[in-house]
């Protein structure tokens, strides 16, 4: 099946002195995906952003939009929205007020407004002053104004940083309702989880080269991960070599983590089976761990 690209990277190089930020990058970002760019800190993702949103010029490669190249162009610009750090507003002025005046720059009238506080769930604090927002309501309201010009791509750079569970659990049902509208979200993270629950497709990096890109559930069906938490490592990693559908991928002080290559039974019964008796507790992993001890 031909897959419907809106973005296309190839061989994208970035350095900054003697610095190489991004290697010979390259991958795809299919129309209508919650794409996410995953990587520890440092490992690019927040350089790809910025140059997406041309907030830096100069760069060796080639990205194209809607297969139309961006290097020497802004029109790409009028069709993505950008949240790239935390988004600044006018404090003392009231949500509704600060979005009237960027809506000036785009255009924007009232009922499209009203619609995207109704989006990001801020309708019934419309009327409060910005500076009586918590960092949460700062950040849906930073995706109305993203969303003002109606873009058809959201570029949204660590938007769950120093959010709590409620906040995460509303970010997300905002990206999944713009999916819903049709449109195409990028997302930067440095937390497995994040892309494990909001993510179709997924782009990994670190230290500035691609570690892997895909399809989420593609990448991420064949085996499943658990960390383990011990009294004694050397015990229970003796142990745990004995049982042929387990393989352990990385052991640091008394954490270990393990796949399950066939989940012909939950793993806790298959432990406690096997009197692993060390086992303090067992946590699910990401499936997307695995490419990070390649």
């Amino acid at each position: 099946m031909k897959i419907d690209k809106i973005i296309e990277i190839n061989n994208l190089y970035k350095k900054f002195g003697d610095l190489q930020v991004l290697n010979n990058v390259s991958f795809t970002i299919p129309k209508n995906s919650i794409f996410g760019i995953l990587g520890p800190n440092g490992s690019g993702k927040s350089t790809l952003m910025r140059i997406f949103a041309k907030l830096i010029k100069n760069w060796n490669g080639e990205i194209l939009f809607k297969q139309n190249s961006i290097i020497n162009s802004d029109n790409h610009l009028m069709k993505m929205g950008f949240i790239i750090e935390s988004p600044s507003f006018y404090e003392y002025l009231s949500a509704e007020k600060n979005l009237q005046i960027f809506a000036r720059l785009t255009n924007t009238n009232q009922k499209k407004i009203d619609e995207l506080f109704e989006l990001v769930n801020l309708n019934d604090r419309k009327n409060s002053k910005v500076s009586e927002y918590s960092y949460g309501m700062k950040q849906r309201l930073g995706i109305a104004q993203a969303m003002l010009h109606n873009p058809d791509f959201l570029i949204l750079d660590e938007p769950n940083n120093g959010l709590d569970p409620v906040g995460i659990n509303q970010m997300a049902n905002i990206l999944f309702k713009l999916k819903q509208m049709g449109k195409t979200i990028c997302i930067s993270t440095h937390l497995l989880g994040e892309v494990d629950r909001m993510c179709t497709d997924v782009a990994i990096l670190n230290k500035g080269k691609l570690i892997v890109s895909g399809n989420l559930n593609e990448l991420t069906r064949k085996k499943r991960f658990y960390r383990i938490e011990v009294n004694n490592s050397t015990t229970a990693l003796n142990d745990l070599k004995k049982i042929t559908n387990i393989e352990i991928i990385y052991n640091l002080e008394n954490s270990i983590l393990i796949s399950q290559k066939k989940e012909e039974e939950p793993i806790d019964e298959v432990l406690i089976s096997e009197k692993i008796k060390s086992v303090k507790s067992l946590t699910k992993e990401s499936s997307l761990v695995e490419y990070f001890y390649d």
